[in-house]
């Protein structure tokens, strides 16, 4: 049962990260995208530290770390920051389902950069999985009409895909540099809080959450940017990537869902379409033979 843990971090991600469309639309009721990104990456600092101390994790262990390794995490926090601005400049000016589509193409981006960089092997089965699961996330964007595709903002889309490209890579790396999944959530979000003040200060203002986005705030800091990542780095670490990224396509179709349900937005019948491709998907993916190597 043990080697299957990856699939109950991978879907608990999954669950979590399908509300970021709903927290980033609430929690930016005032704020700017530089604002509730340093808040949001503050509040995260603070929850992963004392998640790691509930854990049993000593003070020593945690902030005392050699040069290497602090270079390493750096880098982590470095792109995580890129990716959630990018992100989040995306959703206040462009539609939330065209976002989607290019935030979740960071899936495949990781297959094929562990491909590349880590030398991963991939079934055929695992190939079609992805490919499908992709498409999946296409049609529910368009809503089934993929000949129709508008984008009204083609350039915050592109900043969207550089976000993803960021975080695919911070992934990789993160596998690649096999760090304590408690300590580098730690170190990751204190660099990345760093990042986001000095960006803060050079772009923004210094300015508190107001009433209205502030529990979206600690809610995004607490849970879908703290705690996920300790769950996505035990995931990673355990080089399932292509199944992995089978699972994580079921995210931005559960946002779908949750536009609808909470904020209602259309349903369309693609969004049924796209869940069950997911479903396929992820049987090809996570079915695949034992024998296979990673």
């Amino acid at each position: 049962m043990r080697q299957y843990n990856y699939l109950i971090y991978a879907l608990m991600c999954v669950l979590i990260w399908s509300f970021i469309p709903i927290v980033s639309r609430f929690g930016q009721n005032g704020l700017d995208s530089f604002q509730f990104l340093f808040w949001s990456n503050l509040i995260s600092a603070m929850s992963v530290i004392l998640v790691a101390l509930i854990a049993g994790y000593k003070p020593t262990k945690l902030f005392i770390l050699p040069r290497d390794i602090l270079l390493k995490v750096f880098v982590l926090g470095f792109l995580d920051c890129l990716f959630y601005l990018l992100l989040y400049y995306g959703y206040a000016i462009e539609n939330g389902i065209a976002v989607l589509v290019i935030q979740y193409s960071w899936p495949l981006i990781i297959i094929l950069l562990s491909v590349f960089l880590l030398k991963d092997k991939l079934a055929g089965r695992q190939i079609v999985g992805v490919i499908i699961g992709f498409i999946a996330v296409i049609i529910t964007f368009t809503k089934g009409h993929i000949t129709q595709l508008q984008v009204e903002d083609p350039v915050a889309l592109l900043f969207v895909f550089s976000g993803a490209f960021c975080f695919a890579l911070m992934s990789v790396f993160s596998r690649q540099y096999s760090i304590d999944p408690y300590i580098s959530t730690v170190w990751l979000f204190i660099f990345s809080a760093l990042t986001s003040l000095v960006l803060l200060l050079s772009f923004s203002e210094l300015q508190l959450p107001s009433k209205a986005a502030f529990w979206p705030t600690v809610i995004n800091g607490v849970l879908i940017n703290g705690v996920s990542y300790i769950l996505w780095f035990k995931a990673m670490n355990t080089g399932h990537s292509a199944k992995i990224a089978s699972i994580v396509f079921l995210s931005p179709v559960l946002s779908v869902l949750w536009l609808v349900v909470i904020l209602s937005d259309p349903f369309e019948i693609a969004y049924i379409i796209g869940v069950l491709l997911v479903i396929v998907s992820g049987v090809l993916c996570v079915g695949q033979k034992r024998k296979q190597s990673y």
